[in-house]
């Protein structure tokens, strides 16, 4: 059987932290503190000793991902101990909590944990789903095969466009205008074609225009009105070609930018996760030190 971070070791990490859990749960439910149950009772020291514990553990993944040439374990066998043991540790923060929340630093230093959990388990999901919805995306060519295909097709697109001058400018400068994608995070993820096309000017009444042109569209319609006002047979089918390579260059640019979008949303997690994890723990820092100095 595939041995993957879910299944790692027959499910070594998921059945230690079912344990972890269980136990925990148990011991709240059977304790009975002269108080209302806490994080101030010796059960809610305690708990919060192993979750404090678990959180520092959780964050060396971070350092073991990058130690290439380390042989503390496996990366997958971390990866997967870093998963069932963070929403293990979730759970056993709720306890230690017992539910007794304010505005203060520890409920703090609880919301942090649960942001950070949230952003791993959308980042699981992430690297579970979208891998495979890029390579279908790109057709299974690399993301520099589908940049070289548009490339041939503007070079071909160009060499046909020198029978009319017109038609070589609206060709030209879509070439030019072309959105291939942007180097910008939030541009990636919100993945809007900015592609444009400048009109010449048909009158004074009617000047130069800089419309958009997502997915070829403005430059397939302007190619289809003379497609249909010509009388040359030659030229309507070189029209004819371009309006094909429009098409095809218009598939491709979909593609590549649907491929740059879910890989911005791969990232996604970790611009909320990795800064909420350095947050959790400073809270965590400023949570122990307040409570042994003043509790």
């Amino acid at each position: 059987m595939h041995q993957s971070f879910i299944n790692h070791r027959g499910y070594r990490y998921a059945t230690v932290s079912i344990v972890a859990v269980f136990i925990s749960a148990l011991a709240y439910l059977l304790d009975r503190p002269r108080v209302p149950a806490s994080g101030g009772t010796w059960l809610g020291y305690t708990l919060g000793t192993i979750a404090a514990l678990l959180v520092l553990f959780l964050s060396l993944f971070g350092i073991r991902k990058r130690a290439f040439y380390s042989r503390i374990g496996t990366a997958v066998g971390w990866l997967s101990a870093h998963v069932y043991l963070g929403l293990a540790a979730i759970i056993v923060a709720t306890l230690h909590t017992g539910l007794q929340f304010g505005a203060n630093i520890h409920t703090l230093g609880y919301v942090l944990m649960w942001v950070v959990t949230l952003s791993g388990c959308w980042g699981m999901y992430a690297y579970l789903r979208y891998p495979a919805l890029m390579s279908r995306h790109r057709g299974n060519r690399r993301h520099k095969e589908l940049l070289a295909e548009i490339s041939s097709l503007d070079e071909l697109s160009r060499e046909m466009a020198t029978t009319s001058g017109r038609i070589l400018a609206l060709v030209d400068d879509s070439i030019r205008r072309t959105d291939l994608g942007s180097n910008r995070f939030w541009r990636q993820l919100r993945g809007k074609d900015r592609s444009c096309l400048l009109l010449t000017g048909e009158s004074a009444l009617r000047p130069a225009r800089l419309l958009p042109n997502p997915g070829n569209r403005l430059l397939i319609e302007k190619l289809a009105e003379l497609h249909v006002a010509t009388p040359d047979d030659h030229t309507r089918k070189t029209i004819q070609r371009l309006l094909e390579h429009a098409g095809q260059k218009a598939v491709l640019l979909n593609r590549l930018r649907a491929e740059t979008r879910l890989a911005a949303m791969l990232r996604l997690w970790l611009v909320i996760h990795v800064p909420a994890c350095c947050a959790l723990l400073a809270a965590l820092c400023a949570h122990v030190t307040i409570v042994f100095l003043y509790w």
